[in-house]
Order: C-alpha cells, then sequence, then structure tokens
C-alpha cells in the first residue's frame, strides 16, 4: 500500500480584473477499487459567492462557483490523503479482442466508452496503426500493451507543440505531444475497434533518476487510459506516455470519454484580458 499527500495549486492571474467569473473545476479526487480517499479539501480565492459540490454523469466529483467580485488573481488549491493498493498483473486476459468489441450483452455504462468523441475519432492512418497490434483473435491484454508499446517508442514527449483541441488521429500523424495526446491517440485506435476505453486524468509519483524525473508527466497533471478487458478483469489502466500498466504509482483524478469531460478547470470570465496560468503539483509518499 502506499500513501500520498496530494498538494495540487492552479493559479490564474489575469492583465485587468476579471468583473465575474463561472468556473467548474475537477479537482477533487474520486475514490475507486484500489483507491482509498482520507481526507481532502479544495480552497477558493477568492472566496467565491455560490459555490455547488457534486457529482458529474461519469462519477467524478466537481465543483461549480460563481465569482462576483473584481479579482486579478484566482486561485484553486486542493489537499488530499490518499491510499493506493497495487494492483495485481495481468499477463493474458483470456479473452480475445474480438468478443469484447462484438459483445452484445455489454452494459450500457461500459459500451458507451466504445463510441469515439470530437477528440478521438479515427481514420485510415488510425485503422492502419491500431491492426497492426489487434491480430485476429489476439489477447485483449497482449494486444494492448503492445499498442502502448508502440506508441511509447514512436512518440517524442514535447510539450507546447499540441494544443488541448488536438485530436488523436492529428497526434498519431505527428508522434508528439504530451501525456494528454499519447492519451487520445490511443482512445482513438481502440474505439476505432469498438473497443470500451476511458480518459483518466491523475497523478505520477516522481521517481528520481539523479537530478531528473524518469517518469514524463511526473509531478503534473497527467493522464492516461483505462481498457475494459471483460468481467473477468474489468477495467485495466495502460499509461502510453511511460509505457506503464498502472498499479500503486498512479493517483486517479477522474474520468470520462476524453480530455473534455475532465479539464480540471473550465469556465466563463467576464474581464480579465490576458492571463498567466501557473499549476503546482507535489504528490509525495508518507509514512
Amino acid at each position: 500500500m502506499m500513501n500520498y499527500r496530494l498538494s495540487h495549486r492552479t493559479t490564474y492571474t489575469y492583465q485587468t480584473p476579471a468583473i465575474r467569473a463561472r468556473h467548474f473545476l475537477h479537482l477533487l479526487p474520486r475514490a475507486r477499487p484500489g483507491q482509498i480517499l482520507s481526507a481532502a479539501a479544495l480552497t477558493i480565492e477568492p472566496v467565491p459567492s455560490n459555490r455547488c459540490d457534486e457529482v458529474d454523469y461519469f462519477g467524478n466529483h466537481v465543483t461549480s462557483i460563481d465569482i462576483d467580485a473584481p479579482h486579478t488573481v484566482f486561485e484553486a488549491t486542493v489537499t488530499a490523503d490518499i491510499t493506493v493498493a497495487p494492483l495485481p498483473m495481468i499477463r493474458h486476459a483470456g479473452i480475445n479482442w474480438e468478443a469484447i468489441a462484438g459483445d452484445p450483452m455489454m452494459p450500457p455504462d461500459i459500451a458507451e466508452f466504445r463510441l469515439p468523441t470530437r477528440l478521438t475519432g479515427t481514420d485510415e492512418a488510425v485503422l492502419a496503426f491500431v491492426r497492426g497490434h489487434f491480430t485476429p483473435y489476439a489477447d485483449i491484454m497482449q494486444a494492448t500493451e503492445a499498442l502502448m508499446h508502440d506508441l511509447y517508442a514512436k512518440f517524442n514527449y514535447r510539450a507546447g507543440v499540441t494544443t488541448t483541441a488536438t485530436t488523436g488521429p492529428a497526434a498519431l500523424a505527428k508522434l508528439e505531444g504530451v501525456c494528454q495526446d499519447y492519451s487520445h491517440a490511443m482512445l482513438a485506435c481502440l474505439r476505432a475497434l469498438g473497443l470500451p476505453a476511458r480518459y483518466v486524468s491523475g497523478y505520477l509519483r516522481s521517481q528520481i533518476a539523479g537530478d531528473v524525473n524518469a517518469y514524463s508527466g511526473a509531478e503534473q497533471s497527467h493522464a492516461w487510459v483505462s481498457v475494459w478487458l471483460g468481467p473477468m478483469h474489468g477495467w485495466v489502466d495502460f499509461d502510453p506516455t511511460n509505457d506503464l500498466i498502472v498499479s500503486d504509482a498512479h493517483v486517479t483524478l477522474a474520468w470520462g470519454r476524453e480530455f473534455a469531460d475532465v479539464s480540471p478547470t473550465c469556465g466563463i470570465i467576464l474581464g480579465g484580458r490576458r492571463h498567466t496560468l501557473k499549476v503546482s503539483v507535489v504528490l509525495a509518499p508518507v509514512n
């Protein structure tokens, strides 16, 4: 078992005062099998005039706020204590991918993750890429792991070359980007075959090698992919950015169909003109 203390601070600084603002925040981590949330708090400055903490369609915590007073800085800070259990290692799912893609009795809350979205559509290049790994009657675990290995090998982790609007097919064509792009490319591949797969947002513990993080996307908001491997194994998570099967080094924040479903912050402001964004994340093991 790994115990973590999470601190995540998001700060927007505006060029001129924002007169009013409405924000929707996916910042409080969710519980899931193997992950226990023992304490969590979200503080917001300036103090909102209205605040509503609820659960969205996917079961994620979402906070909606209104700020009526003029402000030049908006800051949201999350602190949480989280325990994550190691997950069993799966080598073979014992079921071929066609059986899952063609399952007519799949529950609707799983089957909906087969459908493409604006950011996870497909094209001929995506189909050609994924079919190289999902050969006829291949075990779904082995095929998905091979797809992850290939994305990791071919992609170049590079910030600033994509945006939150970059699609999975576009990222696969460029073969570079950040964790969001790796994940959208993998989702596009899986959904092109009719396989259920979710976009997962969260955090990755740093693994220090000298003075350099050995993992890409550590100590910041991270993203990966969860794949339905059938009723025997359920959802299993794959991190294509780091070529990892997710276990106790990852903390789950939220999941949905794509990034837009779980964006940490989104909303509308009146005024403010240009802004700068600063995000600070620390995921520290504790005894």
